[in-house]
């Protein structure tokens, strides 16, 4: 008997309640990520939850306007120094996926060129898992095509723990710090010390002038067009600069010409939370595509790979000057494991992070300026636009 759609969205939710609950009790050292998108693999896979779940619940149509709110969201929360700054995130994500790559290769002669080659641009970000799985195809490589799906299916599970163990010891150790200095100078503030001490001279903002009028709905409404507009300009750019990529533009010519202030979305139209989960379910529909009879193959090739990249990564950033970059070993680690998680998860996970050790509204400033935008942007600079060339250019080598 098939699940109403009332079945459905209690079905979906339920797993959802679980992964919070998990990542609450554990203090994040297990993510809410980790839990429910393997709590949705084992429940597809055991069937006891029909593929097409998310359609039945209604979900799958609203899905994917979700991702869009949020990276605009996301762009309100970086103001340009901030960004000037994150030079070093972008490059410590480019030398991750590099890291990545290596590992790949290094295990050609274990499990063969092709899956090596199919799976690669996959770790280096999911969203180009369908430019792989069509190439595979296309060369008549169906095991291959298999193997970049189920890359795709799983990797978030490799890349949830360490980004989130590493990333909850960075915080950790920021909120020792901002505590230490606090301790020693009662009048300390981590604002002064990011604004230069000068934040008390500024010019009033608009949004600042006009603060009553940033209801839910204006709020709402101010993303929604600029999401229009992102759309629009990413038709005008043919795809070069895509949707994605001018939501988180737009958000922080937003933010930083003092039209919206800081997370728009989650401070003031109080909406984060559910355009999370929106978006979260454009991507659990993947899970169900992996198959009972592909595992004995595809599984073995897919460890081989993982361990490989993983190792690949520590050896990268424990034991050579790379984690230098950002200044930060963890911090690097968890940096480079942003390309196998993806945009929302990478967020969601820092957000977790924030959750579990902040305890005042500085201390919780604090851990996002570190850790949420550098996350998201090597999230979004591996998955988004790098991967995507990775791609292309494998693609054309495999049929060569």
């Amino acid at each position: 008997m098939e699940m109403t759609t009332y079945q459905a969205v209690f079905a979906v939710l339920l797993i959802f309640f679980l992964g919070d609950l998990v990542g609450a009790l554990t203090k994040v050292k297990i993510s809410s990520m980790f839990v429910i998108m393997m709590g949705f693999l084992v429940l597809f896979m055991t069937g006891i939850y029909p593929d097409n779940v998310m359609e039945i619940s209604g979900f799958a149509g609203v899905a994917s306007l979700g991702q869009y709110f949020l990276l605009f969201n996301m762009g309100t929360s970086v103001d340009i120094p901030t960004l000037k700054r994150e030079w070093r995130t972008v490059l410590c994500a480019t030398v991750g996926m590099a890291a990545a790559i290596l590992g790949c290769a290094v295990v050609i002669p274990l499990i063969g060129k092709e899956y090596s080659m199919a799976a690669a641009p996959v770790v280096n970000g999911g969203i180009v898992a369908t430019t792989m799985v069509q190439a595979c195809e296309d060369l008549g490589l169906d095991t291959a095509a298999a193997l970049a799906t189920f890359v795709y299916a799983v990797q978030k599970f490799v890349g949830t723990l360490p980004a989130s163990n590493c990333g909850l010891s960075v915080a950790k150790d920021l909120v020792a710090d901002l505590r230490a200095k606090h301790a020693a100078d009662p009048d300390y503030s981590w604002y002064k010390e990011m604004a230069g001490n000068s934040a008390g001279d500024k010019k009033a903002l608009f949004w600042e002038k006009y603060k009553k009028y940033y209801t839910t709905f204006i709020c709402l409404a101010i993303a929604a067009a600029m999401m229009l507009l992102a759309s629009i300009l990413g038709d005008l750019c043919q795809g070069w600069v895509n949707m994605s990529i001018w939501c988180m533009v737009l958000g922080i010519i937003c933010r930083n010409t003092g039209l919206v202030p800081s997370n728009l979305l989650r401070d003031y139209a109080k909406a984060n939370g559910f355009f999370s989960f929106l978006s979260l379910c454009t991507i659990i529909p993947s899970l169900a595509k992996v198959d009972w009879a592909q595992l004995p193959v595809i599984g073995f090739k897919a460890v081989v790979i993982f361990v490989a990249v993983v190792i690949f990564t520590f050896i990268v950033f424990y034991l050579t000057p790379a984690w230098k970059i950002v200044g930060s070993k963890n911090l690097s680690i968890g940096i480079a494991m942003c390309q196998l998680i993806g945009y929302p998860g990478t967020e969601l996970i820092a957000t977790e992070i924030t959750n579990a050790v902040a305890q005042t509204p500085e201390e919780r400033d604090a851990i996002s300026s570190k850790i949420q935008t550098a996350y998201v942007i090597s999230g979004f600079t591996s998955v988004t636009i790098l991967s995507v060339f990775i791609a292309s250019f494998l693609a054309k080598l495999m049929g060569a």
